[in-house]
């Protein structure tokens, strides 16, 4: 994610291809089930590779979710076997898909937080980028599902019970851990920091030699001084390709609660229940 959102941010705006007629006289992308809709570049680019990956099993996977589901071909080409995957999620776990949402975030937020305002015409090379990057988006938050089973199998009568309340709140409090949260954003800077930039070599380490018992300390030692050292530089202006504060906001403010959002609506179903209407898949639940 962090280098699609690196990637993307290369480019300017371009806020034409997210405009519907915008590019007029698209038609409808090869194997996509004929619409009168009028189709941004964008929904043309990303339902059109949907329709080709549909064809080749990626909306099969469990893990996988597609942006438009009810527009794409019936199902994989005939030449290709089913895959039988193990069955870990409900059987209603494909109905929670807040791609609606993702989309939305990522026209109206993600996108002006990481590029340059203005148009440089790479129309084609933007929406590439978007493409890749909001299918990265997609699984990560996506994958939500996978940790809210987990958390219900290891307290299901905890969830159960605040699920037949319709205590969403409850249930979110429940799934929290602020600490993990902590974690994650702090990695997200970091790499988003180190990536973003030309490789620090201010610093040599002759590992041939240390003993493996040190390994864990050296590295320790090392990761602690690149932290130093890509702070440093951020304090002096040096924020790279992308401002790694920025790309930390996208995971604070976006990717993580609507992952949260994910688990809450999953465990409703998971429990029997549909999820209040601020955990549905058209707004996130922060929404004011």
């Amino acid at each position: 994610i962090i280098f699609a959102l690196i990637e993307r941010a290369q480019f300017h705006q371009n806020n034409i291809i997210y405009e519907k007629g915008g590019f007029p006289n698209l038609g409808t992308p090869a194997g996509v089930r004929e619409t009168d809709e009028e189709l941004s570049f964008l929904k043309f680019m990303l339902l059109g590779t949907e329709a080709l990956h549909c064809g080749v099993r990626r909306y099969t996977s469990p893990e996988e979710n597609a942006f438009f589901p009810h527009q794409l071909p019936p199902g994989p080409l005939e030449a290709l076997p089913d895959l039988d995957y193990p069955v870990i999620l409900s059987e209603n776990a494909a109905k929670v898909n807040f791609n609606p949402i993702l989309l939305k975030k990522y026209i109206q937020k993600i996108v002006p937080s990481i590029s340059k305002p203005g148009d440089d015409e790479q129309y084609g090379s933007s929406c590439l980028a978007d493409v890749i990057l909001l299918q990265a988006l997609s699984k990560r938050v996506h994958y939500g599902k996978f940790v809210a089973e987990s958390k219900y199998r290891a307290n299901p009568e905890a969830y159960q019970k605040l699920v037949d309340q319709n205590d969403a709140d409850g249930v979110m409090d429940l799934l929290t851990n602020s600490e993990v949260e902590r974690l994650v954003l702090r990695r997200a800077r970091l790499k988003a920091a180190t990536y973003g930039r030309e490789p620090l070599l201010t610093a040599s380490f002759q590992i041939e030699e240390i003993s493996s018992e040190k390994t864990s300390l050296v590295a320790a030692a090392a990761a602690s001084a690149v932290v130093a050292a890509v702070e440093a530089m951020e304090e002096n202006g040096d924020r790279g390709k992308v401002d790694p504060a920025v790309i930390e906001s996208v995971y604070r403010d976006i990717i993580i609660p609507l992952t949260k959002d994910i688990e809450v609506a999953y465990l409703f179903q998971r429990c029997g229940k549909d999820p209040p209407p601020q955990f549905a898949p058209d707004r996130m639940s922060t929404d004011v």
